[in-house]
């Protein structure tokens, strides 16, 4: 069962909800928003063809099956380039507080809301998703892991790609997409912890939480 706008605000008011800070409530959604545009970043791909290469794999090469995302996102991920130092391959780059979008870029952004559930006793499951009228320019706003489990909160890392014909501008604090809640029958016997989630309580796209 969904909660509505009216079940959302007292889940918040008590606690076993968490979306900080609090967006637009709709009749059954939360906005959620794009955090500064340092939290954003992208594949450092020359970093990755140099590790490539000296391990005697192809160049662009990636076994996600092997990956410990923890460790290879601190490796591998940088902020994207400024406009002014950006060229013809960059897809993905930086203009003030603005990150713009070339067809087929990618970039992770993290959202300016801690979401989720308490860790003791969760009575929910979130789910992320994008909006509509984003969708329709050929944004794709995270990709393939809409849920946040129950017993995790934390920033939200946002996958994000642009499969449409413009050049697409995103800004810093651009509500980007939204959260709807739905009721467990009962809570988790395990939680995050007894799974080790390796990124529960986030602070930073690279899964971890601030240094």
């Amino acid at each position: 069962m969904y909660l509505s706008d009216r079940e959302l605000r007292e889940a918040i008011k008590n606690n076993s909800l968490i979306v900080d800070p609090v967006g637009k409530i709709g009749p059954s959604s939360i906005d959620i928003h794009l955090d500064v545009v340092e939290e954003a970043q992208v594949w450092d791909m020359e970093k990755v063809r140099e590790h490539n290469q000296d391990h005697g794999h192809n160049e662009r090469e990636l076994r996600v099956s092997r990956i410990r995302y923890g460790t290879i996102s601190e490796d591998y991920l940088k902020l994207p380039p400024h406009e002014s130092k950006a060229n013809d391959s960059d897809k993905v780059f930086r203009r003030d507080r603005e990150i713009v979008l070339r067809p087929f870029g990618f970039v992770l952004w993290q959202t300016k809301e801690v979401i989720g559930t308490p860790l003791e006793y969760p009575k929910f499951i979130c789910f992320i998703d994008g909006k509509s009228t984003r969708a329709r320019t050929g944004l794709i706003v995270h990709l393939t892991a809409p849920t946040i489990h129950a017993g995790w909160n934390g920033h939200v890392t946002l996958e994000m790609v642009n499969m449409g014909p413009f050049d697409i501008v995103l800004p810093q604090g651009d509500a980007i997409a939204q959260v709807t809640v739905a009721r467990l029958t009962s809570c988790p016997e395990l939680s995050q912890e007894d799974i080790q989630s390796a990124t529960l309580g986030q602070e930073q796209v690279t899964g971890r939480p601030t240094q």
